[in-house]
């Protein structure tokens, strides 16, 4: 079956998409999260009692992120997006903050985990679309990001459940898949009967099983094939 044959589409994407753009991974080598520092900043908590450290970081992050262009494969996605007939539903999740999607043309994006380009005021409640500067009321800004300990927004997770509920082609690109709760779209899409394809650098077994099939790769190679 031809992609241009299928009407539900969704496409999950993670930080290996954006690696060769020059950002890092979470999780893989050199990834932020091997950092227990850099995890501990990125808690919920840390807001509280490391405030100017915690903003800080992800200040740094989001600085580096608007340095930076959108890779072949995301620019595949949105030329993929651009071609697919009227009545096809489509939808891309991205576990990313970087901003990458918008900036190739993707127009229907879930940000799942937020955006390091909005910030907001958590004295004023203000929120500032691609800020200059980090403080605000007084005190330093924080993403609209999703930290460890908060929950996802509730529109991204109901415009991801409603587009699994009856994809029937689901395809994860560069993502490792153990961050809930979008380890679990897979599953899901298996549910609706979804063809279920993951493009990865590396394969594990788990994602043998889980997958009817798996493309290992950098994702600047295999998302212009897959979607070409």
């Amino acid at each position: 079956m031809a992609l241009g044959d299928y009407r539900n589409i969704v496409v999950l994407t993670g930080a290996g998409i954006s690696q060769a753009a020059g950002l890092p991974t979470y999780r893989g080598p050199g990834g932020l999260w091997n950092d227990p520092a850099k995890v501990a900043l990125s808690d919920v908590s840390a807001l509280r009692t490391r405030r100017d450290e915690a903003c800080a970081m992800f200040w740094s992050l989001y600085t580096s992120a608007r340095e930076v262009r959108p890779t072949a494969a995301h620019r595949a996605l949105a030329a993929f997006e651009a071609a697919l007939p009227e009545t096809a539903n489509y939808l891309l999740i991205t576990q990313n903050v970087d901003g990458l999607h918008q900036a190739a043309g993707s127009k229907r994006v879930c940000e799942f985990h937020g955006s390091l380009a909005r910030w907001r005021c958590e004295v004023c409640n203000a929120e500032v679309e691609l800020p200059t500067e980090q403080a605000h009321c007084g005190q330093p800004m924080r993403p609209c990001a999703v930290l460890f300990g908060e929950e996802i927004p509730a529109a991204a997770e109901h415009a991801a459940k409603r587009a699994l509920r009856d994809c029937d082609l689901f395809v994860a690109i560069g993502t490792s898949g153990t961050v809930m709760p979008a380890a679990s779209f897979v599953r899901w899409a298996a549910y609706s009967g979804a063809r279920r394809a993951l493009l990865n650098l590396e394969i594990d077994d788990e994602a043998r099983e889980l997958y009817t099939e798996c493309h290992a790769g950098t994702a600047d190679e295999l998302v212009s094939q897959f979607f070409g």
